[in-house]
């Protein structure tokens, strides 16, 4: 099986994931209630929503930036966050889902001959790093809120992912991506400010459509969405996944299905308005 003929599977597959995903979420709640919350969200509130979300992203630009300084390549912070939302761009409507990181890899291959090995490790770790960020914040917010609980009697092992987490991933670069040790710790807080201005994102977005209380196993909720639509299986934004988490998931925490469901719908619109900017560099090869 060719590498073209792989890929058209996997987006099928994550096209199937999707899809069933919406008909399940669709079955499950209250479509006229769900465009009744929608319809009726504070624009202000999602105007402060999406300015969080594209600091969050712009913070992110950066943290890449230090992973490839680690290579000893030397972007211009201007053209590297040019080339981030093209990549957001590509992620969103490229098929497969690591459009944008592939197109990112090989466009600084070619310009500045740097290996792919490293780059491919850069874009990874960046990807991993994120990861146990929302980790990390998932375990704690856990602990504060209604998780604890629901996960009884297995809740300590909120307390053992807290304190796992970083070490394990320190760890896993010392001995696999030994290249990037030097920027460990500038990318891991840069990685907890990312994941943290997405929380504000989210809180906004909760603002919006008149959420007042539970906040906490909201936005513990919302860690967790974000944790599977990082996963290969799911489309760009996580698309389905991120509401199906939502949709079956609410019962496990004090909070209500209508508006965990929006609230992941309108953070995929969010996510999918601000990818839109990377047409604005469309053209960012031919202007080098």
């Amino acid at each position: 099986m060719d590498k073209r003929t792989k890929k058209w599977l996997k987006v099928g597959l994550q096209l199937v994931i999707a899809a069933v995903a919406i008909y399940f979420v669709l079955k499950e709640i209250d479509v006229d209630e769900l465009k009744s919350v929608l319809s009726k969200a504070n624009p202000l509130w999602l105007l402060l929503a999406f300015l969080a979300f594209n600091v969050s992203k712009i913070l992110s630009a950066f943290r890449l930036n230090y992973f490839f300084r680690a290579l000893g390549l030397q972007l211009n912070e201007k053209y590297n966050l040019k080339l981030y939302y093209l990549g957001m761009l590509y992620n969103q409507f490229l098929p497969g889902g690591i459009g944008g990181d592939g197109y990112k890899v090989y466009l600084l291959n070619k310009l500045y001959k740097t290996p792919l090995k490293g780059l491919i490790a850069a874009t990874l770790l960046d990807r991993i790093s994120g990861v146990v960020a929302l980790g990390f914040l998932a375990f704690g917010l856990g602990l504060m809120g209604s998780a604890k609980e629901a996960l009884t009697p297995y809740g300590f092992l909120l307390w053992v992912g807290l304190i796992v987490a970083y070490p394990a991933y320190y760890v896993l670069v010392h001995f696999v991506f030994p290249t990037y040790k030097k920027v460990n710790h500038i990318t891991n807080i840069q990685a907890l400010g990312v994941q943290g201005l997405q929380l504000v994102c989210a809180y906004l977005i909760l603002k919006s459509i008149g959420v007042e209380a539970g906040y906490v196993d909201y936005l513990t909720l919302f860690l967790v969405t974000s944790v599977a639509a990082s996963l290969p299986i799911s489309l760009p934004g996580g698309i389905g996944i991120r509401e199906a988490i939502f949709a079956f998931g609410y019962s496990y925490f004090m909070i209500e299905q209508t508006s965990s469901v929006a609230l992941a719908s309108l953070f995929f619109l969010i996510t999918l308005v601000s990818s839109t900017v990377g047409v604005l560099f469309l053209r960012l090869r031919s202007s080098l």
